[in-house]
């Protein structure tokens, strides 16, 4: 099937049709008989050379637009020891402390609940402040950059604020000359006005603070899901301490001073629910235009227990934990409605979507010669995890996974280049070249690595492709429906 690699074919609500060229990044239109001749050519039914051969114009064409010429193996990009060592050391624009592995709530699709197997347990272990000050020297010691990210985690970091705060303040006095953000992510039951308080002088200072607030819409769905760990529903505290976030903190277009929401979609899915809990944080929440909030899925192998039916959630619901694509929902709704613009909280939920296609690199001469690792970061360049432990991973996200060093003794080139470059590459390498989403690829650590390494979960690169595929839909359908609202938005994008 090595015709594949050439490229994709998707078409629109309109019943236009285009070829995008995963050679040179281009996208272009054809009419039907010319793409049933691609088509043909990507199922290999047809050789490319006999195409050409039986069809000057097409030969003419893609010669013109340097199309088809793809490569059969394209090598992935490895730095050498010495590449990594620089590109490492000074490097780390954010370093995401784990201060506790508590928390108060037990939310039914959380990772750390015991049945997901890539992910620790809830536990009860927090952070020594000596292991944070330790690792912060490892990587501000010799700090090359001028911005730095400070993010805490959990647990519920707010479980440990004392420490988030010793953090805070070690930086802050330490290393004066960074320009520093402070950021994490709440279920906002332990939020406090002396807490609130004190971020606001941080901001004094001219340290930018994110929180973001986990809310999964109104009662009924929040509570379904969201409970403490006597089974009590939190989303009176939640909606209580947010307004008491939003009165004492929030300052409109204020971009030092960012609150955002990030809301789980959770069984039974359906365009109505997401339709609801859309209008409670348009509506009811009543949210300003500059406090965004994100919709997204549980990860298959999360869900686990709902409290409502006191049960694990298992069958039907648990196949379709996905059955709407929101991206696609969310431009459908675009489409259908009458103004001209495009809502903000609408755009918001379109952005990362749309600047995936619109900003991918595009080639009007030659072929790709090299690529990257999908949608893999170098571990421990622009971010650091660090456990309550002391051990330093990739990022968050990614649960059991070879370490990348530790507090005592930093970074561990030589693991990172064997786990997440050399061993990385062999198990793909074959594998991609056959592939037309390789330039495209988003996938990720968290998706792919296990305790050992390289622990792919099954049918990831269709459901990647398939992912890739809507995007390049949804992009053209806004294309030949929305057009000046489409500018506007990739306009927002460059600025």
């Amino acid at each position: 099937m090595k015709n594949q690699r050439y490229g994709m074919i998707f078409e629109t609500s309109k019943k236009n049709n285009y070829f995008y060229d995963s050679g040179t990044g281009k996208v272009v239109g054809c009419d039907l008989k010319e793409i049933k001749l691609i088509h043909r050519i990507l199922n290999n039914k047809l050789s490319l050379e006999r195409a050409c051969k039986e069809n000057k114009t097409f030969k003419e064409f893609i010669e013109k637009e340097n199309l088809f010429k793809y490569p059969e193996r394209i090598p992935f990009s490895i730095p050498t020891v010495k590449e990594l060592e620089k590109s490492l050391n000074g490097q780390c624009t954010q370093i995401i402390i784990e201060l506790t592995e508590e928390c108060n709530l037990r939310c039914g699709y959380c990772i750390y609940n015991e049945h997901h197997p890539k992910y620790r347990s809830f536990g009860n272990k927090s952070m020594p402040f000596e292991i944070a000050k330790k690792t912060l020297d490892i990587v501000l010691k010799d700090y090359k950059r001028d911005r730095f990210f400070l993010t805490f985690y959990g647990g519920e970091p707010l479980a440990n604020f004392d420490l988030m705060k010793k953090c805070i303040e070690y930086v802050r006095n330490n290393y004066k000359n960074i320009n520093l953000g402070v950021s994490f992510t709440t279920n906002l039951t332990l939020l406090t006005l002396d807490m609130i308080n004190y971020f606001n002088t941080l901001h004094s200072d001219n340290i930018s603070v994110n929180i973001m607030c986990s809310i999964d819409g109104p009662m009924a769905i929040h509570n379904r899901f969201r409970r403490f760990k006597n089974g009590k529903g939190s989303f009176e505290i939640v909606i209580e301490k947010f307004n008491l976030l939003m009165d004492n903190f929030y300052e409109k277009n204020n971009g030092n001073k960012n609150i955002s929401i990030n809301c789980v979609i959770t069984p039974p899915c359906s365009e109505e629910k997401i339709t609801l809990i859309k209008k409670y944080f348009e509506k009811e929440l009543n949210l300003p235009n500059d406090v965004k909030f994100d919709l997204g899925y549980v990860d298959e192998g999360d869900m686990v227990f709902d409290y409502n039916e006191n049960k694990k959630i298992n069958g039907e619901e648990e196949n379709n934990l996905k059955s709407v694509n929101i991206t696609n929902w969310v431009t459908n709704t675009v489409i259908k409605d009458n103004e001209s613009s495009i809502k903000r909280s609408d755009l918001n939920l379109l952005l990362t979507s749309i600047q995936s296609v619109s900003h991918r690199e595009v080639l009007n001469k030659g072929v790709f010669k090299e690529k990257f690792l999908h949608g893999n970061c170098v571990p421990g360049q622009r971010r650091l995890y660090v456990t309550v432990d002391g051990e330093f991973k990739p990022c968050e996200r990614i649960g059991n996974c070879p370490s990348i060093g530790n507090y005592k003794d930093g970074i561990n080139i030589e693991d990172i280049l064997k786990y997440y470059f050399k061993e990385y590459i062999e198990y793909y390498e074959d594998k991609c070249s056959k592939c037309w989403a390789q330039g495209l690829c988003n996938i990720c650590y968290s998706r792919n690595m296990g305790e050992n390494g390289i622990d792919e979960e099954e049918g990831l690169c269709e459901e990647t492709k398939k992912e890739i595929k809507m995007k390049f839909i949804n992009y053209y359908n806004l294309l030949e429906n929305k057009k000046s609202a489409l500018k506007e938005v990739v306009n927002e994008i460059i600025v």
